[in-house]
């Protein structure tokens, strides 16, 4: 929960207005919901598909949780609790108010706008069917995202063939909505309102909110389930569920995974002997995510073989967990199971690391790199293992993003090409030779990356046309071109089209398509293809089964994870040690989803 709040008004005062947000109108219990309010909406509030940005508006950057750009509404005060909410909102065109300099804080809101307000705040994503609904015209403004709402599985309407759109959202609905569109966790202990009935519709969905800790109630054991919910309040809500607790990002390493959280903390889960869960503790597996101590406001991730690192809001760099190379970067060689600083390391834009090596983006474009160097995997033209940063030599500037193999890194640069360096015996640098290189040499043939992943022994690199490259070892499959041959030149992954994000992992890869769904191929000997299957090894993508609405994949030795727009994380493959972070140790074939706490805390 964000500490702004309490300098505007009491916890329990904003905490009974943030939930009034949480409680989206739902979908199960219809006949409730067609009795939740039955008024026109407020003649500003129907002013909301004019002043709203186009349904296919998108923000144009990153835009700042916690130091939003003002909002332009001459009826958000600064000292309104909602007031950075709504900038927040503005900034990122989820809103554009109910008219050109008025927001409409306490005007309610009906299910055709809370439909606008979700799907917005998922990213826009195109919705996988049309819904069937008589009383949602097409060209009305909420049409696609009840679409999208629909395709999701989030609602179903108020009754047969009706989504009933200009119905006002009560907080029981909000809470079922919101709860369906996190996917459904378990909550974590029933609630203890006294008005909210055990048979309910949106009983388990008002202790799943309490739980979070987004609602503490309107009043000491009431909830309030039939109050209406305010544009004001939803605004409170989408705020802190975007920049609260929920993923945005995951990256797995050997044994381990860590989630990167949109208030900048980092949980992970799995295997923790060398203090890779950064608890201060080791040689204690955890079965489901544990907040990391001492950070905040982190803005990337990165986990090794049995380390894990990130990027600080200051742009520096702490680590823990194995340190046996030095590739913590402290100057020592010293395991640890909190997070220590690297040394001498600024203004950092993003990190990657390898099985023992860590390597750094800078906002100038060059990159520093530390740890074990046996195979010149830190650039820097020699063999000689550094504790703390070295820069990366041959001139490498330009660079956008690095990712780290086993023992190899390769760089994204501006100009859509990549350099890599490092071993080279499976053709993994991808520059037509085997020959390992211990500064950068620069790929052949390739050009319009977008991004790039490594394995251990091969990368991949999807292009701005929507497909993908790989080279190196292809002995599982893992280049996703339908043979087994090794290439030491990128090769294009036939029928593979429309990607707009990649995981690599061990020895095998996975791509995120248009509209979130997701393609895997490579060793699946643990199910990592995510296709139910585990009999074969598969050499071109197959899609990995049930999974929908994904705007990333991660891949680790072998597992994969995939964050939804809606912060729900699903993982797959190998679940020694609770790598998959389900509660169990069993291993899935098809996606599970990560059964984060919600807050996490320890």
């Amino acid at each position: 929960m964000s500490d702004l709040m309490t300098n505007k008004l009491a916890i329990s005062q904003w905490l009974s207005r943030l939930l009034a947000l949480l409680m989206l109108g739902s979908l199960v219990s219809l006949g409730s919901a067609a009795t939740a309010g039955a008024s026109e909406p407020n003649a500003e509030a129907g002013t909301e598909g004019v002043t709203q940005p186009s349904a296919e508006a998108e923000a144009a950057g990153p835009v700042s949780c916690f130091s939003p750009k003002p909002h332009q509404f001459t009826d958000v005060a600064p000292d309104d609790y909602f007031d950075q909410a709504v900038s927040w909102l503005f900034e990122s065109e989820i809103t554009g108010g109910v008219t050109a300099d008025r927001y409409g804080p306490s005007v309610n809101v009906s299910r055709g706008q809370m439909a606008m307000f979700l799907w917005k705040d998922a990213g826009s994503p195109p919705p996988s069917r049309p819904h069937s609904f008589g009383d949602v015209a097409a060209d009305a403004y909420y049409n696609t995202a009840v679409s999208w709402l629909v395709g999701e599985g989030i609602t179903g309407g108020v009754a047969e063939g009706r989504y009933g759109p200009n119905v006002n959202v009560s907080r029981g609905q909000m809470a079922v909505f919101l709860h369906t569109a996190a996917g459904s966790p378990a909550p974590l202990a029933p609630h203890s309102f006294t008005d909210v009935a055990a048979d309910a519709y949106y009983n388990t969905a008002v202790s799943w909110l309490v739980g979070t800790g987004i609602t503490a109630g309107v009043a000491p054991g009431k909830y309030a389930p039939n109050a209406n919910v305010t544009r004001g309040q939803m605004a409170v809500f989408l705020h802190t569920n975007s920049c609260g607790t929920k993923p945005i990002a995951v990256d797995g390493g050997e044994r381990h995974n860590c989630a990167l959280k949109a208030d900048g903390t980092i949980a992970c889960w799995g295997h923790n002997s060398d203090g890779q869960m950064g608890i201060g503790t080791s040689n204690n597996q955890q079965w489901i995510p544990v907040t990391v101590r001492g950070i905040s406001g982190a803005t990337d991730i990165a986990t090794g073989s049995f380390h894990t690192c990130a990027v600080k809001a200051d742009t520096t760099v702490a680590c823990w967990g194995n340190n046996r190379n030095g590739q913590l970067g402290d100057n020592t060689t010293t395991n640890r199971s909190l997070p220590v600083a690297v040394s001498g390391l600024s203004g950092v834009r993003n990190i990657t690391a390898g099985s023992y090596h860590t390597c750094a983006t800078k906002n100038d474009g060059t990159v520093a790199c530390w740890g074990e160097n046996n195979n010149g995997q830190l650039g820097d033209g020699s063999t000689t293992e550094r504790r703390t940063p070295v820069a990366v030599g041959a001139g490498l500037s330009g660079v956008t993003a690095v990712s780290g193999g086993s023992v190899h890194n390769c760089a994204q640069k501006s100009n859509g090409t990549v350099a890599c360096w490092g071993r080279n015996d499976r053709g993994q640098l991808g520059d037509g030779s085997n020959t390992t290189r211990t500064t950068p040499v620069t790929v052949a043939n390739l050009s319009g990356v977008t991004a790039v992943d490594s394995g251990w022994l091969h990368t991949c690199a999807a292009k701005s046309d929507g497909t993908v490259d790989c080279w190196g070892y292809n002995g599982d499959g893992q280049l996703g071109l339908g043979n087994t041959t090794d290439r030491n030149t990128p090769a294009t992954i036939p029928a593979l089209a429309g990607v707009t994000a990649i995981g690599v992992g061990a020895y095998h890869g996975c791509a995120v398509k248009d509209g979130g769904t997701v393609a895997c191929w490579g060793y699946n000997k643990d199910g990592q293809a995510g296709d139910g299957t585990t009999s074969v090894n598969r050499k071109s993508p197959v899609d990995v089964v049930g999974l929908t609405g994904a705007k990333s994949v991660a891949g680790g030795s072998y597992t994969n994870c995939a964050v939804k727009a809606s912060g729900a994380t699903l993982c797959w493959g190998l679940n020694w040690h609770g790598r998959l972070g389900d509660g169990t140790g069993t291993t899935r074939t098809t996606p599970v989803q990560v059964a984060y706490p919600n807050p996490i805390v320890r």
